[in-house]
């Protein structure tokens, strides 16, 4: 008997992505179609927007040259999957699937001004979705769309609008299905992280009706069916995309914290529960239809699936802002381009002075949550000290995330993976702090291969094998002193 197949899309910030896997995890088929995201200053607020239309165009595509690639054996596949960007929404016809606005990426923040009038508290907030209030997740453009854009509110008073995370619009068009998944929902910060539906009192807030908003359905749930050819492929998974990377190896294990240094630093630790340390997020990994039926348990009871014990899993989670998207400013305060022949030379300095960098670049995030916080240097730093000070700034932030973290025991390994990671003192370093071996991924598709993993039904023949090198940890003294001398200076910086 041929082995079945496994079809699974990333829509991310720079490209979609479709490929093929086998149920061992083996990556078969790899499409990819870039898209562009536009830049526009509107007054003293930036637009940031995506093309809908050349998004789903791309992912179409990306699939009819999996039709091509497979032949016969499109009949094959069994299950598909999504993973996408958690925060960027539009609002389209919900009769014809025309889009009346631009996908409005989860960095706009065009909506913050309704934060004024809207009687909200991080604490109010943590308590029902999991997320503190920010303009970066979508209701507040929501309201932006419905009170500014001329066809939605004539959609809307017509009856025939429709508003989600980009995951439902592309599930509309692919499967006829208006329909979310717990990840996508919550980062509307309209989704109850313990009703997993939308939450009353939030819609009302913010003033979105529940009626242009996609039903809630579990990460695993009948999501309709895909037509590629002649054959009908059940939608069995979707999920955000930083949730459906952490599976990309078969089930997350909760005693690894996993860490992508990007355009900011995002770190993440699996865990049972819904309650995390304050200065900490809890965002849904995966909740199934077997799992939801246990009705909210804490801790929930094991159930058997696909040979697995599956709990419902949720994530702790922290971001460090100014990670690469700190490069300009710290450019232009060092007065050096930073390549990575500079980044290599710079973690090559061990300066006995204090030489440290407080960063608030796009506000000074986990666990401290300030946004009022401007970013200074320690003094007298030469230009590659200041290179320096800025590179182990992320990784002290890290660390400090990762500590309270440990309240669900203590961490036995790290996954690190992104750009910044390429280099070895990078790893090496976070070793050192953590004093845990840091194993560095050389997996590029991460998310792709998580929703996969989870379409193809958590199967135990999964491939399991971790590719990359490991950083074993080391005493470094001289940088558990800068580390100290850092969290000083923050402490006094907070306070002052």
């Amino acid at each position: 008997m041929t082995s079945p197949l496994i079809l699974a899309i990333d829509q991310g910030g720079q490209s979609s992505r479709v490929g093929v896997y086998s149920l061992q995890g083996e990556l078969l088929h790899c499409f990819s179609a870039s898209c562009a995201t536009r830049h526009e200053m509107v007054g003293d607020v930036e637009y940031i927007e995506q093309n809908p239309v050349e998004i789903l165009k791309g992912i179409q595509s990306c699939l009819d040259q999996v039709r091509v690639a497979l032949g016969k054996d499109v009949a094959r596949i069994s299950a598909a999957g999504f993973s996408g960007q958690g925060s960027s929404l539009l609002c389209w016809n919900a009769k014809t699937g025309e889009a009346l606005s631009p996908v409005l990426s989860w960095q706009d923040i065009r909506g913050q001004h309704y934060f004024k009038d809207i009687s909200l508290t991080h604490e109010q907030a943590q308590s029902r979705t999991g997320l503190r209030v920010s303009p970066h997740y979508g209701a507040s453009k929501m309201r932006w769309c419905l009170e500014n854009n001329s066809q939605v509110k004539h959609a809307f008073d017509a009856g025939s609008l429709a508003i989600g995370p980009i995951v439902s619009y592309i599930l509309w068009h692919l499967c006829g299905e208006f329909s979310v998944d717990p990840g996508h929902a919550q980062r509307t910060l309209l989704w109850n992280l313990h009703t997993k539906d939308w939450d009353e009192n939030l819609l009302q807030l913010f003033k979105i009706p529940r009626e242009i908003l996609p039903k809630c359905k579990y990460h695993s749930s009948n999501f309709g069916s895909l037509l590629l050819g002649e054959c009908k492929i059940p939608f069995r998974v979707s999920a955000r995309d930083q949730g459906a990377s952490l599976f990309a190896r078969g089930l997350p294990d909760k005693n690894v914290g996993y860490i992508n240094i990007g355009t900011g630093a995002f770190i993440q630790r699996v865990s049972e529960r819904l309650s995390a340390p304050e200065g900490l997020l809890v965002s849904p990994l995966w909740i199934s239809e077997q799992t939801a039926a246990q009705n909210d348990i804490e801790l929930a009871s094991p159930v058997c699936y696909a040979n697995q014990f599956e709990p419902a899993l949720y994530a702790w989670e922290a971001t460090v802002n100014g990670a690469a998207s700190a490069i300009s400013f710290v450019e232009k305060e060092a007065g050096v381009a930073i390549t990575p022949d500079v980044i290599q030379r710079v973690l090559e300095l061990e300066p006995a002075h204090a030489c440290y960098f407080l960063n608030a670049v796009g506000g000074l995030s986990a666990p401290y949550w300030r946004t009022d916080l401007e970013s200074r240097f320690s003094e007298n730093l030469s230009a590659d000290e200041k290179i320096l000070a800025w590179l182990e700034s992320i990784l002290f932030q890290i660390f400090v995330n990762l500590k309270l973290m440990e309240q669900l025991g203590p961490l036995q390994k790290l996954y690190v993976s992104g750009g910044i990671s390429r280099a070895d003192s990078i790893c090496q370093r976070l070793a050192d702090l953590s004093g845990v071996p840091v194993v560095r991924s050389e997996n590029t598709e991460a998310s792709l291969q998580g929703i996969a993993y989870m379409a193809a039904g958590l199967p135990s023949v999964w491939n399991q094998s971790v590719g990359g090198q490991i950083f074993q940890p080391k005493s470094n003294p001289r940088l558990l002193n800068r580390y100290s001398l850092w969290q000083n200076a923050l402490n006094d910086w907070l306070s002052a």
